[in-house]
């Protein structure tokens, strides 16, 4: 089974991020602008914390707090869970699935590398899963 890693070299490892004086709105607009479901929370180079679709509705909608007025600081998910880039997928999303969330930043020796959904896990899951159909294939009708 593959690496974390060997998503980001496909993927690439741009992960945008606020600070967290950044207002709420700012971060949703870029967030729709890029058509992604969480950004970092990073003062300099390093994480405080993540800002995600589900904080929004949760910490705003829900609470009918104003997204121009408050503060990314004030809402973000702190501490962020990372993952490392030996991680496994299947490690990943055991820690997905325990900590309820879609997205993990990438870290190494405190540097961010980049961030996976569970849609980024999955799908290499599923490649990997055909590849592996299609040796057995090959491997049964003797054409390997």
């Amino acid at each position: 089974m593959s690496t974390v890693s060997a998503i980001l070299e496909r993927k690439g490892s741009m992960v945008l991020s606020v600070k967290s004086e950044d207002s709420v709105f700012d971060a949703i607009s870029l967030m729709a602008e890029v058509n992604i479901g969480a950004v970092l929370v990073q003062e300099d180079d390093t994480i405080s914390g993540i800002f995600t679709e589900r904080d929004y509705l949760q910490k705003i909608v829900l609470q009918s707090r104003s997204s121009k007025e408050t503060p990314i600081g004030d809402v973000m998910t702190s501490p962020v869970i990372s993952a490392e880039p030996t991680d496994s997928i299947k490690q990943c999303m055991e820690t997905m699935t325990t900590c309820r969330c879609r997205h993990l930043p990438v870290v190494q020796d405190g540097k961010v590398l980049g961030m996976v959904s569970i849609g980024d896990l999955v799908k290499r899951l599923l490649n990997e899963k055909e590849s592996e159909i299609e040796q057995l294939n090959q491997y049964i009708t003797g054409s390997y």
